[in-house]
């Protein structure tokens, strides 16, 4: 019995040897990320895209011109321009700690303090299958 737990935790520690928890969330992240709310209440998909290589672009957000994302200590960064009110481009820099990542789930925190901001965005390729527009409900009646 011995033998066997020992193999056990050998074999366990051989798979997890080459596990790299950063790039497992990296691949996790890449795909159309949108907010669920935005969505029921508009019935447009607002969000972001992340793709390979750290290159990243907001859905249906014009005053965001994305342009890079990655993942450091739990933390997703997003940098690019947005037009300020002025309407020159103006830096865009967001840091916020990941709390869930899923294959249909992020969600993400902004500000740790009071009051706590979190934000939660779903898989595009979800999306449409678990949410239904306000605004197609209204549309029925």
């Amino acid at each position: 019995m011995k033998n066997v737990f020992v193999v056990i935790l050998l074999v366990s520690s051989v798979f997890s040897y080459g596990r790299n928890p950063q790039k497992e969330m990296e691949k996790k992240l890449i795909g159309t990320w949108c907010n669920p709310y935005t969505y029921e209440y508009s019935g447009e998909l607002k969000g972001f895209t992340f793709k390979k290589g750290g290159r990243c672009e907001a859905v249906n957000v014009p005053s965001l011109d994305l342009k890079s994302w990655e993942i450091k200590d739990g933390a997703l960064i997003i940098k690019g321009f947005m037009a300020g009110e002025t309407g020159e481009k103006e830096e865009y820099e967001t840091i916020e700690r990941i709390l869930k990542l899923n294959d249909d789930t992020l969600r993400v925190v902004s500000k740790e303090s009071s009051p706590r901001v979190t934000f939660m965005y779903m898989n595009a390729k979800v999306i449409k299958e678990r949410i239904t527009p306000q605004v197609q409900k209204r549309k029925e009646k």
